[in-house]
């Protein structure tokens, strides 16, 4: 049902002077009403028993005809889209829900436009076309000796096995992809892991000139920057949330797990005793995407690891086996370029890169917000601004403050926002009322709460704001003002 001030308005359009004027600026509407008043030939387009003239109202095919008053055309579709009775259905349903009713020449291409820029549905729907930008393998650029460019990670809460319940996997990314395997605890510290690395990395290859890891605190933390810094290593960690950045050392991850699960079956507390073994079978084995194996480029011939039934020589002069282990590794450099080409040009989708100051939403599962229901939170959160530009596909963002959230994200939990002339401004700003010589805004809803030394903080979503806006307040400040969405709340979650 349409409400009386739309319907009233609709009508004071049909009969009001300006009318004419406004149906002029719609051929077909103008060549209907020619033919309506003046018994004229009928519409090219359309015949003269499509149009009709009812109660001061103009119809075309039983659907009420709306003028060219784009206001009004938008307050239409925003009844039959935002309202609770049809719940922001997308641009196809709010198209057959208003058709039934109304009609007017380029209705297809306003409720679309509509459609897209509510930053509502932009915010709260599931995304069926995120964001799905082109792998980035990294190069091994000026890379010339073993563990050079490596990876780390840790692989944790294994059953203890003589003391220790995690393991340090270091790989070498640039030229071998050998790998290392050091035995450790969940608890290990910054201090600790450069230790570990000391002992069974540092004292065969020296030190890295590049280092890639994911966030873990053994790796991003002050300590480790600082070391990086006075040793000339460059620490590449990844972006929040997205483990692919590591995905070298991910994939020796899940080797290494299936590994032990292979030959500790049954005896589950021997794992650290296997290590050995896993670390020569991997390193043994040819890459994919390598033509030599991690033991060749690292030492220049195969080392014999099984005994075999025929005697075999492997004694070639001094410049013979350097040139071939040169020969070896500059292949094994061309193999690792070739293999980035090769991932990078598997993607056949379109992305379009963000430009700094570019809107976007920021996607919000992996975001640990205190909203009272996780199933029913937003999907996104924002939108927030790109501030930088870090890499084809990594941006930082300027996040809420109090968000203890690393602000670099990858690409593929973005989504730009779209805010156009025809739906208008999605969040409005209002000034704050003056209330008692004291700036007040207008609490539109309680999202969560949690408990501090303090007493129990709000986290309120302000009218008129985006979700990016949204506070955290104590009970005190949402007296008298707020006192009614706090007691709803408070009953709603036992709180009283």
């Amino acid at each position: 049902m349409l409400p009386d001030n739309l319907f009233v308005r609709l009508v004071d359009t049909h009969l009001a002077p300006k009318f004419q004027h406004l149906a002029n600026q719609d051929r077909l509407f103008c060549d209907a009403l020619a033919a309506i008043h003046h018994n004229g030939p009928p519409p090219i387009r359309s015949a003269l028993t499509d149009w009709q003239e009812k109660d001061g109202l103009i119809f075309y095919r039983d659907r009420c005809y709306v003028p060219a008053d784009e206001s009004l055309r938008r307050d239409l579709i925003q009844q039959h889209h935002d309202s609770p009775a049809a719940g922001h259905p997308g641009k196809f349903k709010t198209l057959e829900l208003l058709q039934r009713s109304y009609w007017w020449p380029g209705m297809y291409t306003m409720v679309s436009r509509y459609v897209e820029g509510c930053a509502t549905c932009q915010q709260h729907k599931p995304n069926t076309h995120p964001t799905t930008p082109p792998p980035q393998p990294i190069p091994a650029d000026n890379v010339t000796r073993p563990f050079q460019n490596v990876t780390m990670d840790l692989i944790t809460d294994l059953p203890e096995s003589h003391g220790y319940d995690s393991v340090l996997v270091v790989v070498d990314h640039g030229l071998t992809k050998g790998v290392i395997f050091a035995p450790c605890k969940k608890t290990i510290d910054a201090i600790g892991t450069a230790a570990l690395y000391h002992r069974h990395v540092y004292r065969r290859f020296g030190l890295p000139s590049k280092i890639i890891s994911d966030r873990g605190p053994q790796f991003v933390s002050n300590v480790t920057r600082e070391l990086g810094r006075l040793l000339g290593i460059t620490l590449s960690p990844s972006t929040a949330y997205h483990p692919q950045t590591d995905g070298q050392t991910e994939r020796v991850n899940q080797e290494l797990e299936v590994y032990l699960r292979i030959f500790c079956e049954g005896r589950s507390d021997e794992w650290t005793e296997h290590l050995v073994d896993a670390e020569v079978a991997h390193n043994q084995r040819i890459h994919s995407a390598r033509n030599a194996s991690p033991f060749y480029l690292m030492m220049g011939y195969e080392p014999t690891l099984i005994p075999i039934a025929y005697p075999k020589t492997n004694a070639p002069t001094v410049q013979e086996r350097l040139a071939n282990l040169q020969k070896a590794r500059d292949e094994a450099l061309a193999a690792h370029e070739l293999a980035r080409h090769v991932m990078r040009d598997r993607f056949k989708g379109k992305f379009a890169q963000f430009k700094k100051g570019q809107k976007v939403w920021l996607e919000g599962k992996n975001l640990q917000l205190a909203y009272a229901s996780r199933k029913l939170a937003p999907k996104r959160e924002g939108p927030f601004v790109i501030t930088e530009v870090l890499g084809p596909v990594t941006y930082r963002l300027e996040l809420p403050k109090h968000w203890k959230v690393h602000p670099v994200f990858h690409a593929c939990f973005l989504t730009p926002y779209k805010e156009n002339d025809t739906h208008g401004p999605n969040y409005t700003r209002p000034p704050p009322d003056l209330i008692n010589g004291e700036e007040e805004y207008e609490v539109e809803a309680i999202v969560g709460h949690k408990t501090t030394r303090g007493g129990i903080r709000y986290q309120i979503k302000w009218k008129g704001y985006s979700s990016a806006e949204n506070t955290w307040e104590p009970e005190s400040a949402l007296i008298p003002n707020a006192k009614e969405i706090l007691q709803q709340y408070k009953k709603a979650k036992k709180l009283q």
